[in-house]
């Protein structure tokens, strides 16, 4: 290599070496860096026969890279686990994985020490940005439950279950949220328990029994112990029942469709006989529903299965039962719609064929 490429590739190793011994890792390394560049460049292009000593240089120069990754390695660590002390995780994260790409493969204290705190704060920063994003969305839930708005509560906090979905199922979010979640859906339940016992009282078991499977549709699915208890009382009922009726009202209510449907009717029917405008900003001609569109999506939805129903009992041709069905269909589905109209003459057709039947 001639003296003049060799002058510079030293001269650079020299502003390193300087560096390192400051303390300044960083600048060494930029040194050094910038020598075997040098050095790359040269035998690249041939300028010179590259000569064991020139060889030698090239190697003690990639040792020198090695010590300063080793001592920047530590500064990040260092720094990386005061960000973490600071609650400051994203930039732990930052700090931690950049000692870990830094330091060398055979530093496997120093690199199981850090992954530990890489792992913490990797844990610790998507807690945070989880939590950033539901807090919001609790604390409303949160003022929805205290004010005695149940529907509004659980929707949100079926939300932020949502959001939270990564989080272990123990974590302390996802146990608060679904334990209010559930207190919320236990609040919707409790006015049907007080129908079914009425009407358990007054000897109508059919209707607390079509009552109660409705109210076991707004349980949380999660909440074993409240399923229990409804599972007692509908077993109860069903004993004062005839068989036949219990298995043809097992088998229509609690298709995976109807509760399904069930559900979604009974949280916007709540949400839009509960609803009242208290944006203080809102024009004062402003009375509108904004659970209306809602409200009539889910009656329009529950409509199709009583239609449906209603289409195989017909043809089954148990017609009392498919015009009770129609019946129901109609007073779901919006009288601007097709299949309001269709519903009508089904019942127009049935009532005349159960005529026709009875002359």
């Amino acid at each position: 290599m001639n003296s003049e490429i060799l002058q510079k590739i030293e001269s650079y190793v020299q502003d390193g070496d300087s560096c390192f011994g400051t303390g300044d890792w960083g600048g060494a390394k930029v040194g050094y860096l910038r020598a075997l560049e040098e050095y790359q460049t040269a035998e690249k292009e041939g300028i010179q026969i590259i000569t064991p000593e020139d060889q030698k240089l090239c190697a003690d120069i990639t040792a020198k890279i090695s010590r300063s990754d080793v001592k920047l390695a530590a500064v990040h660590a260092d720094r990386g686990e005061s960000f973490l002390k600071a609650k400051e995780y994203a930039q732990a994260v930052d700090e931690l994985e950049e000692a870990i790409t830094l330091a060398p493969e055979n530093e496997i204290e120093f690199l199981e020490k850090v992954k530990v705190l890489l792992d913490k704060a990797q844990l610790k920063n998507r807690d945070k940005g989880v939590f950033s994003r539901i807090d919001p969305i609790v604390k409303k839930a949160d003022d929805l439950k205290e004010d005695g708005n149940y529907a509004e509560a659980a929707l949100e906090y079926t939300e932020a279950l949502k959001i939270s979905a990564g989080l272990p199922e123990e974590h302390r979010y996802r146990i608060y949220i679904q334990e209010a979640m559930t207190e919320c859906r236990r609040a919707l339940v409790r006015p049907y328990l007080a129908k079914v016992n009425q009407a358990k009282n007054a000897g109508k078991f059919k209707s607390a029994y079509k009552i109660l499977l409705k109210a076991m549709v707004l349980v949380d699915e999660k909440d074993s112990i409240y399923q229990a208890f409804l599972e007692r009382i509908v077993n109860e009922l069903k004993a004062n029942l005839p068989a036949d009726e219990a298995e043809e009202m097992d088998d229509s209510e609690m298709a995976e469709d109807w509760n399904e449907a069930m559900k979604e009717y009974e949280e916007a029917l709540s949400l839009y006989s509960s609803y009242t405008a208290v944006d203080p900003l809102a024009p004062v001609y402003c009375d509108s529903n904004r659970y209306e569109d809602r409200f009539i999506a889910s009656r329009r939805k529950l409509g199709a299965l009583y239609f449906l129903r209603a289409e195989k009992l017909s043809e089954r041709a148990e017609l009392t039962k498919a015009l009770k069905n129609y019946k129901e269909a109609l007073k779901l589905f919006p009288k601007a719609d097709s299949d309001f109209h269709k519903a009508f003459q089904r019942i127009k057709q049935l009532r005349g064929k159960l005529a026709a039947a009875h002359a």
